[in-house]
């Protein structure tokens, strides 16, 4: 994943799960990690890795306060895309942006699910996108309260 800013570009994260294939090409990252944006702790997840679930839960004793993820599902897979951004926001006590990739690419995925969704922190549905590429879904999402409990970063269980 890469930060682009006005001084550049920077990867600010790599896959840490891979699949079958990608096996034989990348090397996985290090793990869950985070970047801060403008006082904002954000968790980062690519793909396979929203499904694992240490992962989920090695980014929530992080700290979030948002967990943004790109993701690439069949669209038959759609169910499952969308009970993992709940997941996710459960476990991490976070909002959930989750970019889905949404028209034919490589790989297999003729037909892929889209639906690109911001998940409130109680695993709601803030927004969705449909299936075709030129559709976003956006929302304006608030950070936890100040004096909520947070300092233990521990994980809830969903």
């Amino acid at each position: 994943m890469v930060l682009v800013d006005s001084s550049g570009a920077e990867v600010v994260y790599r896959k840490t799960h891979l699949g079958a294939a990608e096996k034989a090409r990348f090397r996985p990252g290090p793990g869950p990690r985070t970047i801060d944006l403008d006082g904002w702790r954000i968790g980062l997840g690519i793909c396979r890795d929203t499904g694992v679930p240490e992962h989920v839960r090695g980014t929530a004793r992080l700290g979030v306060d948002l967990y943004a993820c790109g993701v690439v599902h069949h669209d038959w897979e759609l169910g499952e895309q969308r009970h993992r951004a709940r997941t996710i926001a459960a476990t991490c006590d976070a909002p959930v942006a989750m970019a889905s990739f949404a028209g034919p690419t490589g790989g297999g995925y003729l037909h892929t699910a889209g639906h690109s969704a911001i998940w409130s922190a109680t695993s709601m549905l803030v927004a969705e996108a449909g299936a075709g590429p030129d559709q976003i879904a956006h929302a304006t999402i608030g950070r936890t309260p100040p004096g909520r409990a947070r300092d233990d970063h521990t994980p809830k269980t969903a």
